[in-house]
């Protein structure tokens, strides 16, 4: 999620690493506390990710992997707790295919409710999460029952880290896989096909170019550091998924994806 910072009312976000055992399926955990004397209005942005979100104490709830940006109006006091997943491990967690949460929301109840037998023990648990201390038990309850994340779709995750210009023929190649086959299981742990994450992942690249060492660059270079074209390809692509242009969301957006090594990763090759 990324947030709006120049009204009156302020946004206390924070985000804090997670602890060794929920690594392989959790990128961060996030806080956020909103003060002031009005509503706040947080632009939730594109980010590959599906985050468990506990508002209040309200009955916690999944927001899915989106493809446009949206705006979330936030009452003062409000106080939420979020848990963000790595792109492409919803799935193994959840139970329900990452594309049946598309550009929606929905009840941590209602998602795990398909899959009682399985989520049910953790599913009590969760009810009653609103509670801040029962988040924990919560996750590693979720995480013990949860399958292993899709291997040919993370190392495909890699592979575009690793390879901003290229073009998924080359990634179907590269695994062995047949692009339709590729389309599906990425459409099942990711949301959205491997072109699609391409662009959110370069989206988010962005964002996090622009408020590092770079920020003072100018548009032309930050496009070219963050992957694009051009200068056009990467306006085209801001009002894609942000419906505004560089200079509006670069003056308060910022990478969500800053905890998570798709930036910085040297691995090899996958193959």
């Amino acid at each position: 999620m990324n947030l709006d910072a120049h009204q009156h009312t302020l946004s206390d976000y924070r985000e804090f690493p997670v602890p060794a055992h929920l690594a392989d399926y959790f990128l961060c955990f996030w806080n956020q506390v909103i003060v002031g004397s009005q509503e706040y209005a947080h632009r939730v942005l594109p980010d590959a990710c599906v985050d468990m979100v506990f508002i209040n104490d309200d009955p916690p709830f999944v927001v899915g992997p989106w493809t446009e940006s949206f705006i979330a109006r936030l009452a003062v006091g409000t106080r939420i707790v979020g848990a963000r997943l790595h792109p492409g491990c919803a799935a193994s967690l959840l139970g329900v295919p990452a594309a049946e949460l598309l550009n929606r929301s929905a009840l941590l109840s209602d998602v795990w409710g398909q899959n009682r037998a399985r989520f049910g023990p953790v599913l009590d648990i969760a009810r009653s999460a609103s509670r801040r201390s029962l988040l924990g038990e919560t996750l590693v309850g979720a995480a013990s029952l949860a399958v292993q994340p899709d291997q040919v779709v993370s190392a495909s995750i890699r592979w575009l880290a690793l390879h901003p210009h290229g073009r998924i023929e080359q990634l179907s190649q590269c695994i062995g896989m047949s692009h339709r086959q590729l389309q599906r299981r990425f459409s099942a742990a990711v949301g959205y096909g491997p072109k699609t994450f391409q662009s959110v992942l370069r989206f988010q690249r962005l964002l996090n170019v622009a408020t590092g060492e770079r920020a003072q660059q100018s548009f032309a270079d930050l496009a070219a550091v963050a992957g694009y074209a051009d200068q056009a390809h990467m306006t085209r692509e801001v009002r894609r998924f942000a419906n505004c242009t560089p200079t509006t969301l670069l003056q308060s957006a910022e990478c969500t994806l800053r905890m998570s090594d798709l930036f910085k990763t040297n691995d090899p090759i996958p193959r």
